[in-house]
């Protein structure tokens, strides 16, 4: 089987202007730097088996980003608190006083990333990162982000 690393590109493409799209922004960079953020925020609170699983439902430059600086923990980051919530995704930017200047640019950016993951990844996939989420960081998306 020979790699097609033109389709690899491609997808990772579709994928980071699909995170613009729902980001409203223009400037690619930027758009990655926050899906990148926000999916390294999800990845360090989901129990590692689960982070596996939605690794795998990633496009391959994708899955690659998201396992950088993985670290194998034997439980998930707790976070309970909208405010550490964010401020955790705020952690996960080195660009994050250009991408975060406040919390609310975090919050919705956070919605936005996850309206996009919910029309890309399985259902079961979708609701496993939901479950993994404390009610109060859940409460940060609106209703039909959730799905409700």
């Amino acid at each position: 089987m020979a790699l097609n690393f033109e389709d690899y590109v491609k997808d990772a493409k579709t994928w980071l202007h699909h995170a613009q799209q729902a980001l409203g922004i223009q400037d690619e960079q930027q758009a990655g730097r926050i899906f990148r953020a926000v999916l390294h925020a999800i990845r360090d609170r989901l129990p590692a088996e689960e982070a596996m699983h939605l690794g795998a439902q990633l496009p391959i430059i994708w899955k690659g980003i998201f396992f950088q600086g993985f670290k194998l923990r034997p439980e998930p980051v707790v976070i309970r608190h909208e405010e550490e919530w964010l401020d955790f995704i705020r952690s996960k930017d080195q660009a994050a006083a250009i991408d975060f200047p406040t919390l609310d640019h975090v919050r919705l950016a956070f919605q936005d990333i996850m309206s996009m993951l919910e029309t890309h990844l399985s259902e079961g996939q979708y609701l496993q990162i939901i479950q993994a989420l404390h009610a109060e960081i859940v409460h940060v998306l609106d209703e039909n982000v959730v799905g409700y």
